[in-house]
């Protein structure tokens, strides 16, 4: 009787079992998949020689005046210039350079100090 409950579905015929063997029309290796050209690898390396912009590190919100605000978004406007961030960055750099070498050195430690109270 365990025999019969077994083998009920012997008579049907299986769906799932495939008659023949199923070939892909085309084959690939994976080599052929990631080759690179020689003359995009030479592009590629002179593409490594251009600056590349600094990484963007989190936001803050800087309190200013309106009318200064306005002044800052003109000088974007007018110069092309890609946010508010980067005429900043351009000014902060260019006063910097202005500095003794006294000065940048204490302009330094100021960072160091802003920045590891800011890590926690």
């Amino acid at each position: 009787m365990a025999d019969n409950l077994l083998n009920k579905n012997k008579g049907k015929r299986n769906l799932l079992e495939r008659k023949e063997e199923v070939k892909p029309q085309q084959s690939f290796n994976r080599s052929s998949l990631f080759t690179v050209n020689e003359s995009q690898q030479t592009n590629g390396d002179q593409k490594k020689d251009v600056p590349r912009k600094k990484e963007r590190g989190t936001t803050t919100t800087i309190r200013c005046a309106t009318d200064t605000s306005h002044r800052l978004n003109a000088i974007v406007t007018s110069f092309n210039l890609d946010s508010v961030n980067e005429l900043i960055e351009i000014l902060l750099d260019n006063y910097e350079a202005s500095l003794t070498t006294d000065e940048r050195r204490e302009i330094k430690t100021l960072l160091e100090v802003y920045q590891r109270k800011s890590k926690k």
